[in-house]
C-alpha cells in the first residue's frame, strides 16, 4: 500500500545521509506505489540535501507539486528521468489537470504529458488502475470524464486558500443543514395540523353516525304503532259492517 510504502521511506530517512540519503530519495521516485512526497520531503536529513545533491532535492519537490511540462521547462535542471519517474510524474500531472477540469479533452493531455493517443490510453488506464483517478474515457467525444481524483501533496503557500475554500464550504453547508431542518419542522408541524383535522373529521362522521342511526330507531318504533291502529280500525269497520246488515235484513222481514 502506498502509506506503508511511505512510511519506510520516511523512517529510513531519519538516520540516511548525503549520498544514501540521496539515493532513498531516488527510490521512492521510482517506486511503483508512492505517489505522494510531503512526509519524506519535511525530514530534516531530506532538506540538508544541498550542494552537490540539491537537483535531487529539486525533483523531489517536482514530483511533489509540479507536473511534466514544469519539467520539461527545466529539464536542464534535473537531468533525464528514468522510464519509471517519466510514468509517475505523468500520471501525477493527469492528476493535476484532473482535480481543475472534470471534463478533459484528449488533445490536451496528449500535449500536457507529451504522448501520442495510443499511449494516452494506456496511461489512463494505470492511473485508474493505481487509484489516482476515478473515471472514464469518452471515445466519442475525445475526452477523459473525471469523477474523483486522488489528493497531491500541497504546497506551504497554498494553504490559505485551501482553508479559505473549506470554510466557504463549511458555510455553505451549514446554510443547507439549517434549510433543512427548517423543511423538517414545517413538514412535522403540518402533519401535527393534518392528523388533528383528521381526527375531527373522523369524530364527527362517527358523531352524524350515531345520530342517524337513533333517528332510524325512533321511526322504526313508531311506524308499528302506526299499523296496529290501522288494523284495529279496520276491524271496527268490518263489525260496524256487519251489525247494520243484520239490522237491516230484519227490519225487511
Amino acid at each position: 500500500m502506498e502509506t506503508d510504502a511511505l512510511s519506510q521511506f520516511v523512517i529510513l530517512a531519519q538516520s540516511a545521509q548525503g549520498r544514501a540519503c540521496e539515493a532513498l530519495v531516488r527510490q521512492a521516485l521510482e517506486h511503483n506505489n508512492v505517489f505522494v512526497f510531503g512526509e519524506l520531503l519535511e525530514c530534516p536529513n531530506v532538506q540538508a540535501l544541498q550542494g552537490e545533491f540539491q537537483s535531487t532535492l529539486e525533483l523531489l519537490r517536482l514530483f511533489a507539486f509540479g507536473t511534466y511540462p514544469e519539467y520539461k521547462a527545466r529539464q536542464h535542471e534535473f537531468g533525464e528521468l528514468t522510464v519509471a519517474q517519466k510514468r509517475k510524474l505523468q500520471m501525477l500531472t493527469l492528476v493535476s489537470m484532473a482535480t481543475k477540469d472534470k471534463i478533459i479533452k484528449f488533445t490536451e493531455l496528449e500535449a500536457a504529458l507529451d504522448v501520442s493517443a495510443r499511449a494516452l490510453e494506456d496511461l489512463i488506464i494505470e492511473a485508474v488502475y493505481q487509484n489516482l483517478v476515478v473515471g472514464k474515457m469518452d471515445q466519442e467525444n475525445e475526452c477523459l470524464v473525471v469523477e474523483s481524483c486522488a489528493c497531491r501533496d500541497c504546497k506551504a503557500e497554498d494553504i490559505d486558500f485551501i482553508i479559505e475554500t473549506l470554510s466557504g464550504w463549511q458555510s455553505t453547508a451549514q446554510e443547507m443543514i439549517q434549510a433543512l431542518d427548517a423543511a423538517v419542522l414545517y413538514t412535522s408541524n403540518s402533519y401535527e395540523k393534518q392528523k388533528l383535522s383528521q381526527e375531527e373529521l373522523e369524530k364527527e362522521v362517527k358523531s352524524i353516525r350515531e345520530t342517524l342511526k337513533e333517528g332510524d330507531s325512533t321511526k322504526a318504533g313508531g311506524g308499528g304503532c302506526t299499523r296496529m291502529q290501522t288494523d284495529d280500525a279496520d276491524e271496527e269497520s268490518k263489525r260496524a259492517k256487519s251489525t247494520r246488515g243484520r239490522w237491516v235484513g230484519a227490519q225487511g222481514r
